[in-house]
């Protein structure tokens, strides 16, 4: 049997490297401190047990340490463990200790999981770093130096809700698999190579809305069973500088709340419609003279133009082709209808060829002939029948 060096031998030589490197200075009167060695009894299985092992709690008079602050950003929260989790556990050159299905062990109901020669950890609640150290904490009363890798291989399904601004609010059950975010027993929208993040949820409950207000997303978590964090979000950082960090992953129980805008700019509006968490298709009402009134389906900041044409065009023998109103309904609850002029040749201009957003509607009128036919028609229809009675009568008599 080896024989475990001293704490105190291990503590020195690990104090000696951190000088070297730079990363250790003492202050006056500062005084340093030894982890205690793991008992050879029963192994902890909670995490208390795993912050004692850790030493994460400091003393108060203990300024050993000289930590720099300037560059500290925001940081996502890890991933928490919980039941359904399934974790790769492999402990290097010691394949006695990689239980399951190629190292996988499945964090069961009680929030535990159970490993050879160690026995049972609760685990819920734990990072992945958080369980490493456990479980090396753990392996040290059978092995000199153990080498541990946790990994999640696959995520449970979490339940979040999505509310506000989006087209699809409520409840999903939303779960990363190799085919993509399985929503509800539906394989939609982004496909989630691990944890599903904000945008991903927000795209899988249909996008935003053209009033959503992305600068001031919300995120309501859970803390305990009485508590509740409010985390606040700027994804137009995200469209902007690309500050991935607005993009948090989500936990189990989140609720996701996209406010309402009070107003929008034209280029904001149009750059929101090409986010990838915005529909990827909006849907316009083009009533009116057209070959194909109704409902069209176009993809996001398509222009008056197209929605036009993909109704068909005009009805050469009866449209108003000069100009078009556009019915739109605002942020702020306002509708404003607008005479546009017409030209196919023109490119994308918010004033002659604005960019549709959803729900907006195209009214393509009667040219003045049309008007004017329709009008004596209308004039001459009841003597119209009243000849076509005459008529059907004299036969029935013949």
């Amino acid at each position: 049997m080896i024989r475990r060096p001293p704490p105190e031998f291990c503590f020195f030589l690990g104090l000696l490297s951190a000088i070297a490197c730079g990363t250790v200075t003492f202050a006056p009167g500062a005084r340093a401190q030894t982890v205690p060695p793991p008992s050879s009894g029963e192994p902890s299985t909670s995490a208390s047990d795993l912050e004692e092992a850790l030493d994460l709690e400091q003393r108060p008079d203990d300024r050993s340490l000289s930590i720099d602050l300037e560059a500290t950003q925001f940081v996502p929260e890890p991933y928490l463990l919980g039941p359904g989790d399934r974790l790769r556990i492999e402990v290097f050159e010691e394949p006695q200790f990689n239980a399951g299905d190629g190292g996988i062990q499945t964090v069961l109901s009680d929030g535990t999981i159970y490993l050879p020669l160690i026995g049972t950890l609760y685990v819920t609640e734990l990072s992945l770093d958080e369980t490493t150290e456990l479980i090396t904490h753990q392996l040290r009363n059978l092995l000199k130096r153990p080498i541990v890798s946790v990994s999640l291989a696959d995520a449970r399904p979490l339940k979040i809700a999505v509310i506000g601004e989006v087209n699809r609010p409520g409840a999903y059950a939303v779960s990363s698999e190799r085919q993509g975010t399985v929503v509800e027993g539906r394989t939609l929208g982004a496909r989630t190579l691990g944890i599903p993040s904000v945008t991903e949820a927000i795209r899988l409950a249909g996008g935003i809305t053209d009033t959503a207000q992305i600068r001031q997303v919300q995120i309501l978590r859970a803390q305990g069973t009485r508590r509740e964090r409010l985390i606040e979000l700027d994804l137009w950082a995200l469209l902007q500088s690309g500050d991935t960090a607005q993009d948090i992953a989500l936990r189990d129980g989140d609720t996701i709340v996209v406010p309402r805008a009070l107003s929008l700019t034209p280029a904001e509006v149009t750059e929101l419609a090409e986010a990838s968490f915005a529909p990827d298709e909006i849907q316009v009402q083009v009533v009116g003279e057209v070959v194909n009134p109704g409902a069209v389906t176009l993809v996001p900041n398509s222009t008056l133009n197209q929605a036009i044409l993909t109704a068909g065009g005009f009805d050469q023998k009866r449209a108003r082709k000069a100009d078009v109103l556009l019915v739109r309904l605002n942020p702020d609850g306002t509708v404003t209808k607008r005479e546009i002029p017409v030209d196919f040749e023109t490119d994308l201009d918010p004033e002659n060829n604005p960019a549709m957003r959803n729900e907006d509607v195209i009214i393509v009128r009667r040219s003045g002939l049309a008007a004017t036919t329709d009008t004596i028609a209308t004039v001459l229809d009841p003597f119209a029948r009243i000849l076509n009675a005459v008529v059907g009568l004299d036969r029935l008599i013949d």
